[in-house]
């Protein structure tokens, strides 16, 4: 299983999205989802509008070449019109194992264009996926918890797609269920984007 830390590897609220949650994340072996947003022309690290003050993606990216990592980090775009900006920062430090998701339909042809890894989406609101055929990775996001993805999952890998399932308690419901299907039907060589790493690593990888 690749674990995907949901904003890093965090210990409390406030570390989500920081570097320390990130880093340690990275340090622990586990990619990470983060959010990114433009602010004075610099690609920022956060969930909400930012204020200026945030990390950097460029200070990101330097930590992860620091240590060495080749973890997937899954970068949430959440405003148009980035990818002239953040396609030089990819390059500049290397970064092979990422994928882009979450930006609008009209945003998405872009990052097509521009040959940049990106996911599709795939929820109960989101059926049908336009852009399938160019993504690598598909980002399974159920937000009513529901547990009965095995023949969607196995059908995108199948497809030589890598699938992102988003683990339930992102949405405040429990993720017992969830993971003890993807064990028992032997949905382990997938993505899971986690809030809580250490407890997936104690699960799926030991």
């Amino acid at each position: 299983m690749q674990i995907i830390a949901h904003r890093g590897f965090w210990k409390t609220s406030e570390e989500k999205n920081s570097l320390v949650a990130l880093r340690r994340a990275l340090e622990n072996g586990y990619g990470f989802e983060t959010d990114i947003r433009d602010c004075a022309g610099q690609s920022l690290i956060s969930h909400n509008p930012p204020k200026g003050d945030e990390p950097t993606l460029e200070e990101v990216l330097w930590i992860y070449q620091e240590i060495g990592s080749t973890a997937t980090l899954a970068l949430n775009i959440k405003a148009d019109g980035l990818q002239e900006m953040l396609k030089p920062i990819l390059e500049k430090y290397g970064v092979k194992n990422y994928f882009f998701f979450d930006m609008s339909v009209c945003d998405t042809i872009l990052y097509v264009e521009q040959e940049l890894k990106f996911a599709s989406r795939s929820s109960e609101f989101e059926p049908y996926l336009p852009f399938y055929k160019d993504s690598e990775v598909v980002w399974v996001d159920y937000f009513d918890g529901r547990t009965n993805i095995v023949d969607e999952v196995r059908k995108y890998i199948t497809d030589g797609k890598m699938p992102c399932i988003v683990s339930p308690e992102l949405h405040k419901l429990p993720y017992e269920a969830m993971w003890q299907m993807l064990k028992d039907n032997g949905l382990t060589n997938v993505m899971l984007c986690t809030d809580v790493p250490d407890k997936a690593e104690e699960y799926f990888n030991k």
